[in-house]
């Protein structure tokens, strides 16, 4: 099933470009694309359209922008109305285990946990959850969720680009 998503994912960056990126991101950001494998995907779209050093830093600045609006949407959601909604979302779960570990970095790091967190593979969004129910400054979590993101994909792509270069010289 995760191979088919990956197909279906890639299909989508090589037919529609930067919109499916940030489409892709945000659902990635958002929890339900947890699947979707982002550090393969945006070096891989980078390496797949040959990309100039323009596309490089747009698609860098477009997954970052669409994983930190779907990491807002799961904020405002868990502000809003709690866990449970953000766990009824479509492909979403949660186990008690996971919201226990990112409520504990939350509540012992604050800010800097959504930094740290954003740079960890897989474990980033879950810590908006008890930063939205704790009515965290928005534009903390704003600022915080998208300088580490943008950071943590600089860095994937500045390492799997750069290696591709190393080897086909």
């Amino acid at each position: 099933m995760i191979s088919a998503l990956v197909d279906a994912g890639y299909a989508a960056l090589l037919a529609y470009g930067l919109p499916a990126l940030f489409v892709l991101f945000i659902v990635k950001g958002a929890i339900i694309g947890k699947p979707f494998p982002t550090s393969v995907f945006l070096p891989g779209y980078i390496v797949a359209v040959s990309a100039s050093r323009w596309t490089i830093v747009a698609s860098v600045l477009v997954a970052s922008l669409g994983y930190t609006c779907g990491q807002l949407l799961i904020y405002w959601l868990a502000a809003a109305r709690g866990r449970e909604a953000v766990e009824s979302l479509p492909r979403v779960s949660i186990t008690d285990d996971q919201y226990a570990r990112a409520e504990r970095w939350f509540q012992r790091y604050a800010g800097a946990g959504i930094v740290i967190t954003n740079l960890v593979p897989y474990v980033g969004s879950f810590i908006m959850i008890p930063a939205g129910i704790a009515s965290y400054p928005f534009e903390r979590a704003a600022f915080y969720a998208l300088t580490s993101t943008l950071l943590n994909y600089v860095l994937i792509v500045w390492v799997v680009v750069g290696s591709v270069q190393f080897v086909t010289g």
